[in-house]
């Protein structure tokens, strides 16, 4: 369906497939060029080759990395699930790089989500085997709410305990009351984007979610959650249908570890504030106006 399609040299170049150890999940390249931002949780518990594949106008292009570096505070647990892979050399010059969304309003903005992940129907579930050809995707949706406001409504019927702040929630709406799983758990109605709606599946885990084209999420899980008679998920399954909630990882709670670490990367970075270059010399050769 063209509304899913992510056409070459659209914008969305710069959202990659990220192999590690024969898994794979999504990323998208910061705006140095060097650096993916993706999931913390597709390094756990295995090892192996590592790299990187691009979809851009010139072609489709596999380029290895140097490194993975995952945040420090990661549990296992979902919580500061992020971690930045180096590239060996510089994504090719065709490819999107993507500056972070560093306010905190995110909460009510409409998002676009993207990745390689299965693929399916909101009435379905995700449908396709996992042995079938990765597809870079779309998808609009809305972020509900923030995940802590979760964890506080439904206390001991969950055991996830997100950190205040770091993660962002939304729904995957069909237009109808009974499955709008955030107007239902939360009291936060929101009908959705008709069939232009979609929700993160297995293998985009890592993938962007941008507002106005900066990178403001890092998905990172989907739930099926009910309490009581409020059980929004159409089919009871959690397989990305109807009624289902995702998370991103916040990236404007991570916006100091993300430039940190880039800077960290930096050839002839500066070691002590005095060597920071305030002031650039300029020449006195140009061009005069008269």
């Amino acid at each position: 369906d063209s509304r899913y399609r992510t056409n070459a040299g659209e914008g969305l170049d710069g959202v990659v497939r990220v192999s590690y150890g024969g898994y794979y999940g999504s990323g998208s390249v910061l705006f140095h060029g060097r650096g993916v931002l993706t999931t913390a949780h597709l390094f756990e518990g295995h090892s192996g080759p590592l790299g990187v594949s691009f979809e851009t106008l010139t072609g489709t292009w596999t380029v290895s990395a140097l490194k993975h570096v995952l945040h420090p505070g990661y549990d296992g647990k979902g919580n500061n699930d992020l971690a930045i892979v180096w590239l060996a050399a510089a994504a090719p010059i065709d490819a999107d790089r993507y500056g972070l969304y560093r306010d905190r309003d995110e909460v009510g903005q409409a998002f676009t989500l993207a990745g390689y992940g299965r693929t399916g129907t909101g009435a379905t579930g995700a449908t396709s085997s996992d042995n079938a050809t990765p597809s870079r995707l779309k998808a609009a949706n809305l972020f509900d709410a923030e995940a802590s406001a979760l964890e506080t409504r439904m206390g001991a019927f969950i055991d996830w305990k997100p950190l205040t702040g770091t993660q962002l929630l939304a729904d995957f709406d069909n237009g109808l009351d009974a499955n709008d799983a955030l107007g239902q758990l939360l009291g936060r109605p929101h009908l959705g984007y008709g069939a232009n709606e979609g929700l993160i599946a297995r293998g985009d885990s890592g993938g962007p979610a941008f507002i106005d084209g900066l990178l403001a999420g890092v998905a990172t899980s989907t739930a099926s959650l009910s309490i009581g008679p409020n059980a929004p998920d159409i089919d009871k399954l959690n397989n990305s249908s109807f009624g289902e909630i995702g998370a991103w990882q916040r990236v404007s709670a991570y916006q100091q570890w993300i430039d940190q670490s880039l800077r960290a990367e930096y050839a002839d970075a500066p070691t002590r504030p005095q060597d920071v270059i305030t002031k650039v010399a300029e020449g006195d050769v140009g061009t005069q106006l008269v």
